[in-house]
């Protein structure tokens, strides 16, 4: 009978939040999300590409000058070199140029050069102009010293290039910071942060409103008396556990379609230029541990999220209520996504070392420091062991302390509630 009651409440609550138009917003709003960012970015890209280019009047350029210009260019912009200062400036009044370049060669060693635009036109790139410029000085410079071209052309090309390397503590391996691979562990690091937040957001609200509606609706005395408080907690929370599996299905096959596409689809030349010889699948199975760690994290870190939601949205008198209730636990997942963002780039930080450590901040944090490799295997254990005993915690102290906290209605606010709750439950155990 108690079993039969259980499935009915998981069932009821499951077909409740999945077959609603919410639901569909819930699946669709990230897909959107990351389609609206694209489209904006690409317009953005468009417009910023189109409004660096344009009409340019050239003055004062000599013909060894101009010629560099005009290769450098590479008709990207439309040049004209025929015109003097007032002309140039009287057709950029009168909007018929985008801008004009005044250069100064009386001193070859020292060449000047004065870009002038309006303020409502037009953002002309003079980064092509200022390159050959540079090259033409410097060549200048070189013959006046008596160097020959091989021996400037030494001189340039002295830079110094730092590369920098990680070394496994462990393996003895070392890998490069701008290796494929670790920008792909920090890309998954990422995707595992936001995904943990967004879930969180998510199903903090769902969970604390499926509670508090019912108690709102002052019908808790009836349903406690037909039900095990313990039965009635654990099939809310079964059935919106089922509901998040869905979504995660959903994206998981989502995700296996693209796969599949990308895969049998001819890769980009400039795709393939950035994997050089690495291939999807083998970024993927070298990812395979961070995703494996962050995944197991991340469950837990929601699961335990989703427990202190429905605690929190226990203690309300009313649904009007629960935003309120529920904004310290929203406030501790802003606080781990920060300490995430910040542990991208110190992950040895005392501050990341020990948040990584927190239930509370793991899911956020931890998927950084497994990124940059700088977490030990025992860590990792250590954090999901953590991890598991704090989330059957909350889930022991919520379910405990369920019946009286659904059978407390107050104002007195959360820890007002909270003794007032206690109180009960204490008169209860006597009783």
């Amino acid at each position: 009978m108690r079993n039969s009651r259980l499935a009915i409440i998981i069932e009821e609550v499951y077909k409740k939040n999945v077959f609603s138009w919410s639901f569909v917003m819930l699946l669709l709003s990230p897909i959107l999300m990351v389609a609206v960012v694209a489209i904006i970015s690409g317009v953005i890209g468009m417009a910023t590409a189109s409004d660096s280019i344009g009409t340019v009047s050239i003055i004062g350029a000599t013909d060894q000058t101009a010629s560099a210009i005009k290769t450098e260019d590479n008709g990207q912009n439309q040049l004209i070199f025929d015109q003097d200062v007032d002309q140039a400036e009287e057709a950029l009044v009168n909007e018929e140029i985008d801008g004009y370049l005044v250069i100064d060669e009386s001193d070859p060693e020292a060449i000047q050069a004065e870009f002038y635009k309006s303020n409502t036109g037009k953002n002309i790139s003079t980064t092509g102009f200022q390159t050959v410029l540079e090259s033409i000085q410097l060549s200048n410079r070189s013959q006046a010293l008596g160097l020959m071209e091989e021996e400037s052309s030494h001189l340039i090309n002295s830079n110094v290039a730092i590369q920098s390397q990680t070394i496994d503590l462990e393996s003895g391996t070392s890998e490069s910071d701008q290796d494929i691979q670790s920008m792909v562990r920090t890309g998954v690091a990422y995707v595992v942060s936001f995904i943990v937040f967004m879930f969180v957001m998510n199903y903090i609200s769902i969970i604390s409103q499926e509670i508090a509606v019912e108690k709102g609706s002052r019908i808790m005395e009836i349903v406690l008396s037909s039900i095990s408080s313990t039965t009635h907690f654990m099939g809310k929370m079964l059935g919106i556990f089922l509901v998040l599996l869905t979504q995660v299905a959903f994206y998981a096959i989502l995700l296996g379609i693209i796969f599949i596409t990308i895969m049998n689809t001819p890769m980009p030349a400039e795709l393939q230029a950035l994997l050089g010889d690495e291939t999807i699948p083998a970024l993927l199975s070298n990812s395979a541990s961070i995703i494996g760690w962050s995944g197991l994290l991340a469950f837990l870190g929601i699961i335990t999220y989703s427990v202190l939601g429905a605690f929190l949205g226990s203690l309300v008198s009313n649904v009007q209520d629960v935003n309120k209730m529920i904004t310290p636990i929203i406030l501790l997942s802003i606080i781990g996504f920060y300490i995430g963002m910040f542990g991208l780039g110190f992950s040895n930080n005392i501050l990341v070392r020990v948040a990584s450590q927190i239930p509370f901040f793991t899911p956020f944090v931890m998927p950084f420091r497994i990124a940059a490799e700088t977490v030990s295997t025992t860590e990792l254990i250590l954090s999901v062991i953590i991890s598991l005993l704090f989330s059957i915690l909350c889930l022991w102290l919520s379910a405990n302390f369920y019946k009286s906290n659904v059978l407390t209605y107050s104002d007195k606010g959360l820890f007002g509630t909270l003794k007032q709750s206690y109180t009960l439950r204490q008169s209860e155990k006597k009783g």
